[in-house]
């Protein structure tokens, strides 16, 4: 008998990157299983090349045609559970019409479920405090899928797309430089880093006389990026690399999650704003050094306290943070 499972994750790559072991180890426990992913177009194609999913298809955005026609197609199976990891309105309205005896959702306490509750969805509320691994094992709790969330390590199985073989680093720092570290292209009440290309290009001078050094950006421009591009010798159309203290620094503009996987996997130590990336590289085994804003310290802290090799601290002007960051290389 085969057990159908619909799993609701409309969201971004992190949010799909910390839900994987809860879903792996729901697949390994119930074995014959047939896993279908409600995806969102950020996350879609990652999805597929984890190879967990047996169907992925996105949750269209705009269109409520073809909102329907999703709806309408869930609704023809019967799943042995339908689990909205993501709590989304429109994930937890997908349930109520599809065919299940056990349908499940992680949504906020401060979420209202009189009316949800008519159509015999389970809520696991989450205060956004727990520790998000405690949040979903409840979640298996309740379905009565009586195993323990492990498998953390999942990307040590998944296939390599071999981007990392196009430089000849390795055993590197590995710097991800995304628009997190610039206050007015993400939380703009939080600390300003104030780093600029002067002040970057000596933090590399310095890092770079005893490690090799690799730096990624993420998919949104800003005056930083262009400055390197302008400033390194262009390889190809994501490689440019530059000698800095006589060693190759190498700076990869605008790789794909999967290229950023790849270049973990040769990684000694990433250095990050929290994201995607940060559970990436734990679930790899690479030691993580986390920038993280202080005062939403203990909200980040749920989603951090199963990481190993795992060290934080708090966003400040670059000046300052530089050489917190040098002090843990």
């Amino acid at each position: 008998m085969v057990n159908n499972i619909l799993i609701f994750r409309t969201d971004r790559i992190g949010d799909l990157l910390f839900t994987c072991p809860a879903i792996i180890s729901i697949k390994k426990h119930l074995k014959n299983t047939k896993i279908t992913l409600i995806a969102s177009d950020k996350n879609y194609h990652y999805a597929k090349s984890l190879k967990i999913f047996d169907d992925i298809l996105i949750f269209p955005q705009s269109s409520l045609l073809k909102k329907i026609k999703l709806i309408h197609k869930l609704s023809k199976t019967y799943f042995n559970y339908v689990i909205a990891f993501d709590g989304k309105e429109r994930s937890i309205i997908s349930s109520v019409f599809s065919k299940s005896d056990c349908k499940i959702a992680v949504i906020p306490e401060s979420k209202f479920t009189f009316f949800w509750n008519f159509f015999k969805i389970k809520f696991i509320k989450d205060n956004e405090k727990s520790n998000i691994i405690e949040i979903y094992q409840k979640v298996l709790d309740s379905c009565k899928i009586n195993t323990s969330i492990n498998n953390f390590n999942f990307l040590n199985k998944k296939s390599d797309n071999n981007f990392s073989s196009k430089i000849s680093a390795q055993n590197y720092i590995h710097i991800h430089l995304d628009e997190k570290w610039i206050n007015n292209l993400y939380i703009k009440d939080y600390t300003d880093i104030n780093i600029t290309y002067d002040n970057f290009i000596e933090f590399i001078k310095n890092i770079s006389k005893d490690n090799r050094v690799l730096i990624t950006s993420g998919m949104i421009d800003f005056n930083l990026l262009d400055n390197l591009k302008k400033n390194f010798t262009r390889q190809d159309d994501k490689i440019y690399y530059k000698n800095i203290s006589n060693n190759p620094v190498y700076f990869i503009y605008k790789p794909t999650f999967e290229d950023i996987e790849s270049l973990l996997r040769k990684a000694k130590f990433l250095v990050s704003c929290h994201g995607a990336i940060t559970h990436a590289a734990n679930s790899l085994g690479i030691k993580i050094l986390d920038i993280l804003e202080e005062n939403k310290s203990a909200w980040y802290q749920r989603f951090n306290l199963y990481l190993k090799n795992y060290k934080s601290i708090f966003r400040s002007d670059f000046n300052l943070l530089s050489k917190e960051i040098a002090k843990y290389l």
